[in-house]
């Protein structure tokens, strides 16, 4: 490849990964949940390595942990000795990583839907397929629809997240072969930024093992999904018309802000700042939003 050519790609790909982006709300749902995940996971694990570290002087005691916190609720329903309690602390890493790993996918695939909603809007596909495209193909169809693609890594590194998940959930926690296909098939770059994330490379995956999961998978899910939803918000950010974003913005002011004021006079005003609140990236005109108000019948 010339190098000019090259050099021209590059800052396409650099400019793509600086370029503003689209708080629509699906967006802001998807962004608030990623931190809420891991905000709550990251407190209860340090939580349950606190809370053990302190039972460690009492394990050997032969009381009922209920009578020496009989004001913590949980611990009195399920009547648990000092030993067992810190037994199942020190074990809850990988209990709360297999639960977390399921909510995050599934938020993401759920904003993925979201995305693939407003191309079919577009008239990019159809609705039907919108709905019904299932996780392992929806990046590929918006792909297609939008004529752009996510990064070949991140979405390696999803597909290989999501069969875990498939095995925890619907194969008792044991590795099975499509796993470890999609784990063989990781390029070198991808795998290097999994094994920075779990300390293992995930050519380790044997058809048949257990699979456990811990902190390391739950940081790799957050960033995988963090990556591929900006990337998604950049995609449909080009591939919507302005009079559709248009649309989207005063939806999203009448159901999640304040609302399109009646008030003809600070309606526009308000609008527009709105607008370059949540919408810049779009560069939202005035006569555009007139011309969306119109269709909307006000």
């Amino acid at each position: 490849m010339d190098s000019r050519l090259r050099e021209a790609i590059e800052r396409m790909r650099m400019n793509n990964r600086s370029s503003p982006l689209v708080h629509f709300p699906a967006f802001r749902m998807h962004e608030k949940m990623r931190k809420d995940v891991n905000d709550s996971v990251m407190g209860l694990l340090a939580g349950a390595g606190l809370a053990s570290h302190l039972l460690q002087p009492m394990v050997k005691a032969d009381v009922p942990l209920s009578k020496i916190f009989p004001h913590i609720v949980e611990i009195e329903r399920f009547n648990l000795s000092i030993s067992q309690a810190s037994e199942i602390l020190e074990n809850s890493g990988s209990h709360v990583a297999g639960m977390a790993l399921p909510y995050l996918l599934a938020m993401h695939e759920d904003y993925v839907r979201s995305c693939l909603g407003l191309l079919a809007r577009e008239g990019k596909l159809t609705t039907k397929k919108a709905n019904s495209t299932p996780a392992s193909k929806m990046h590929a169809t918006m792909e297609r629809a939008a004529t752009q693609d996510f990064p070949v890594d991140s979405l390696s590194q999803f597909h290989v997240l999501r069969e875990m998940r498939n095995c925890l959930t619907h194969r008792g926690g044991i590795v099975d072969e499509r796993l470890t296909e999609a784990a063989n098939s990781l390029s070198r770059g991808a795998e290097a930024g999994w094994k920075k994330q779990t300390t293992y490379a995930p050519r380790r995956f044997k058809e048949g093992d257990p699979l456990t999961v811990g902190t390391g998978e739950v940081v790799m899910t957050l960033a995988v999904v963090k990556n591929l939803a900006r990337c998604a918000n950049r995609i449909i950010a080009d591939a919507l018309s302005v009079s559709t974003w248009v649309d989207v913005a005063l939806e999203d002011i009448e159901e999640f802000g304040p609302g399109i004021p009646r008030n003809k006079d600070e309606r526009l005003r308000k609008i527009q700042g709105y607008a370059r609140h949540y919408y810049a990236a779009i560069c939202i005109k005035q006569e555009d939003l007139e011309e969306g108000l119109a269709r909307m019948g006000i």
